[in-house]
């Protein structure tokens, strides 16, 4: 697959309904079977549009921020979020990482896992940075793991679609490696 001519920018308040949507078709892709057909058909689109339309709104005032992958037409192809300074052991987090179904594996959650870095790294940040991923998502558990995640810490979510999953902690301890430094 030929990547796009990808950007990264700042995400805004004026983001959250595209993200909300992307956000919501990579649950329907990637948790089918996983959380509920009702919930990922009939409730996932309005719960992420409000939960993103509160969190953006909040984020303004925070230190809280996103990066938008787009192409040169503007589409959104994927998104992270991002929690600076989020625990004291683990350092940086990275709340949300989404591509857009139909372009996995062209590149994009790279660019974004890169950008991360350097927005971090422009920020003053040594700390490592982490996220969760849900056990049954072996695609991006194996993505996390060919980015130099460690992979460790079994946990059970927050509540996700009114329940909680098993989730495994994937960490950078140096996460300049992102960026290729050594």
């Amino acid at each position: 697959m030929a990547l796009p001519d990808i950007t990264l920018r700042p995400m805004t308040p004026a983001d959250a309904d595209a993200v909300a949507a992307l956000h919501a078709a990579s649950w329907r892709s990637a948790y089918r079977g996983v959380f509920t057909d009702q919930y990922l058909d009939h409730e996932a689109a309005a719960e992420r549009r409000q939960a993103w339309h509160a969190r953006l709104q909040a984020g303004t005032a925070s230190a809280e921020w996103g990066l938008i992958a787009e192409d040169s037409a503007g589409r959104l192809l994927g998104f992270a979020y991002v929690m600076p300074d989020h625990d004291p052991d683990w350092g940086d987090y990275i709340d949300n990482l989404h591509v857009a179904p139909d372009l996995k594996g062209g590149g994009i959650g790279r660019r974004l896992m890169q950008g991360v870095a350097a927005q971090l790294q422009r920020e003053g940040s040594t700390r490592p940075l982490y996220l969760w991923v849900l056990d049954v998502n072996w695609a991006a558990r194996g993505f996390y793991e060919r980015l130099g995640a460690e992979i460790s810490d079994r946990q059970l979510s927050e509540p996700l679609a009114g329940q909680q999953h098993p989730v495994w902690r994937c960490v950078w301890r140096r996460p300049s490696a992102l960026l290729g430094d050594a």
